[in-house]
């Protein structure tokens, strides 16, 4: 029996070991794979900012036709847009105890309400 227990306090002890060289490599061993990382972020980056580039130059190389302007189907558009009259938002925390209102803390009275079952029928539902 004493070999068996002496074992098990090996395999435990080699398992505890393992499990604890994991956790350091895992916390403190990769820092190495942070800055390939950075490297390829930074590489994606570029890549995106050369995209950015390329449109802008794209939009500023458009012209545009103003003639349109001076056409006569243009000029008889009209506006019919109406104005909003500004309007009180509220108050600015409605959460807030109204003032001047005094609140009771008498209890009121509660309904009770019966539900009627509902009644059976000989009908059948089809």
């Amino acid at each position: 029996m004493n070999i068996k227990s002496s074992n098990k306090t090996w395999i435990w002890i080699i398992v505890i070991v393992i499990v604890a060289g994991l956790g350091y490599f895992y916390f403190y061993g990769g820092s190495t794979q942070t800055s390939s990382t950075l490297t390829a972020t930074s590489d994606a980056n570029a890549a995106v900012g050369a995209q950015v580039l390329g449109l802008l130059n794209q939009i500023k190389s458009l012209n545009i036709d103003t003639t349109i302007f001076a056409d006569p189907g243009y000029k008889t558009l009209r506006d019919y847009s109406v104005v909003i009259p500004p309007v009180n938002v509220g108050r600015p925390n409605p959460f807030a105890p109204l003032s001047g209102v005094s609140v009771s803390s008498t209890n009121t009275s509660q309904t009770n309400l019966k539900v009627a079952p509902p009644s059976k029928s000989n009908s059948k539902n089809f």
